[in-house]
């Protein structure tokens, strides 16, 4: 019998080869990791940094999860099936201090773009999110000195706030009852909380005046934490993206998403670990109360001497573990989802297109936010039949764009990335409907997306669609429900609450020696975490000094 390790370039680590005996099922670690998303395997490295032998185990035949680069129906074009921008991940020391040598010697690298993303309204108005915050309120003031004063006094003091909240982010969180504690000590601190319990449309409303910033704000905020921007209980979105976007600016991985992952696993492969594809695992190997390892769905099983991790999503944990306290398995199940879910187009353009407005003028490549309205009751109106499990293709919230980057497609050709928020669990037929009307839906958002970006709908050379359903597929664990986030970002799914104050500092009760990493943990889904926080709760557990691992 042969562990399967993939051949593709770039798209998954360069993995060696690790033949199995016919008649040796069974091979022994310290640590043995579930699933090879972006967050595991950074869980792993950091672990295989301390000294410890790690086996990282993956279902799929590539690794990186959401966090993926590789060829689809178009051969030449390398597209990110998910992730495409890391904003987050910059404050992460992991990126910030190069504490796992990923940039300075695996090969990872970053462009940081001038801009976060740019939103365009129906009528071509457009507001760019310029990283400079000079520039910025310069551009705010063209059409409203107000919301350009205001805006400034907002960011300026997201970013004196902002390392008391990041000093929480990348390790394991404080109770919430602490959390909360510590800030209703300032006045800061009691600001944060009040902007934590309310919704990002209630903020934007009381500070701004302009509809065209308060869309671009609602929009970056629903792109990055999926909920709607009436949502009481997420209102922090609204403090962290502009003020993290000016303080650490944001970065895309040069050569694709899938270069974290990549990285991450010559990491693992550097300190003497293994990185196996084509191994799905069946379930967790406990013995006295305590995680040994994992059993494959071929019946190999996987020794842990120390630990095991484990990308298991909060609904599915008595699928994989015996042993969990049954009111911690009840809590775990109540845990919601995002409120609605991505319909994903990856297309081979002819040639790269420029967006124009009715003036013929040129707009810019790159990411965008296309806003089928230029009214903010419009804008909110989109939303509406995601609430009653419609899709919305009348006046669709869209966002992506026509890219040419280098190495990423043939010369003189173009990528197209589109995403589309649509729910998961459709009122007509449910879940398994997206199956039948996928292509018939990526048609209409891509005639839509054709008034934005004129020509794109006659220049695709090939496509392919993802459903939420696909999404899931692709990986049941993370993005169950097709949630690309791994949960909610509710306040009652933030810190200490997340996913339920008993699972929030990573390891299992009832099963010791268990441990989750994943999107549905802290500090929340998108490439942000990257296991750090969890490789320090193993590290604590197994009296391995974090800090002296880091500074090695």
């Amino acid at each position: 019998m042969t562990g399967n390790r993939s051949k593709r370039p770039m798209a998954s680590a360069s993995i060696n080869d690790h033949p199995y005996a016919e008649s040796d099922m069974t091979e022994t670690y310290d640590i043995v990791v579930m699933g090879s998303g972006q967050n595991t395997l950074g869980a792993a490295a950091y672990l295989a940094k301390a000294g410890k032998k790690v086996a990282v185990l993956e279902r799929n035949d590539v690794i990186g999860g959401g966090a993926v680069t590789l060829e689809r129906d178009a051969p030449g074009f390398k597209y990110d099936k998910h992730s495409v921008v890391h904003a987050m991940a910059q404050a992460n020391p992991m990126i910030l201090n190069d504490e796992l040598g990923l940039l300075s010697q695996f090969g990872l690298q970053y462009f940081r773009p001038p801009a976060m993303a740019t939103t365009v309204l129906d009528d071509y108005r457009t507001l760019h999110h310029l990283l400079d915050l000079d520039a910025m309120c310069d551009q705010i003031a063209q059409f409203s000195l107000k919301d350009a004063e205001t805006y400034r006094e907002f960011v300026v003091w997201g970013m004196r706030i902002l390392p008391m909240v990041v000093a929480g982010m990348f390790t394991v969180p404080l109770p919430m009852s602490v959390f909360l504690g510590i800030l209703e000590q300032s006045e800061d601190g009691r600001r944060v909380i009040d902007y934590m319990l309310r919704s990002p449309l209630q903020i934007v409303n009381e500070l701004f005046e302009s509809d065209l910033l308060k869309i671009h704000l609602l929009r970056l905020t629903s792109e990055g934490f999926p909920q709607f921007p009436d949502d009481m209980g997420t209102g922090i979105a609204m403090l962290m993206t502009p003020a993290f976007a000016h303080k650490y600016g944001v970065g895309m991985p040069i050569g694709g998403s899938g270069m974290l992952a990549t990285a991450l696993a010559r990491c693992i492969e550097h300190h003497g670990g293994d990185v196996i594809t084509n191994c799905e695992v069946a379930r967790v190997l406990t013995s006295g109360g305590r995680a040994t390892g994992v059993e494959t769905t071929d019946g190999r099983q996987f020794v842990a001497r120390d630990a095991v991790v484990a990308s298991i999503h909060p609904h599915h944990l008595d699928r994989f573990v015996d042993g969990i306290e049954p009111d911690v398995l009840a809590r775990a199940k109540r845990t919601l989802p995002a409120p609605f879910s991505l319909v994903k187009i990856d297309a081979a353009l002819d040639r790269p297109l420029n967006r124009k407005g009715p003036d013929g003028t040129e707009g810019t490549d790159g990411f965008g936010e296309f806003v089928s309205a230029n009214t903010l009751t419009e804008y909110l109106q989109s939303y509406d039949p995601l609430r009653h499990g419609r899709t919305s293709l009348d006046n669709p919230l869209l966002s992506g764009g026509a890219m040419a980057m280098p190495g990423r497609q043939p010369e003189g050709k173009a990528l197209l990335y589109v995403l589309s928020f649509q729910p998961y669990n459709l009122a007509d037929g449910g879940p398994q409907k997206w199956d039948s009307i996928k292509e018939q839906v990526a048609d209409r958002l891509i005639e839509r997306l054709d008034h934005f970006i004129p020509g794109v709908k006659d220049n695709i050379l090939q496509r392919t669609v993802d459903s939420p359903l696909d999404m899931t597929r692709w990986s049941p664990n993370s993005m169950l429900y097709g949630d690309a986030g791994g949960l909610g970002s509710q306040f009652f799914h933030l810190s200490g609450y997340r996913p339920t104050p008993e699972l929030s500092q990573y390891a299992v009760p009832g099963v010791d020696r268990l441990y989750l990493c994943g999107p549905f943990m802290h500090p929340g889904g998108g490439v942000f975490g990257i296991g750090r926080p969890t490789a320090i709760r193993i590290c604590d557990d197994l009296g391995i000094n974090f800090d002296k691992v880091v500074a090695q």
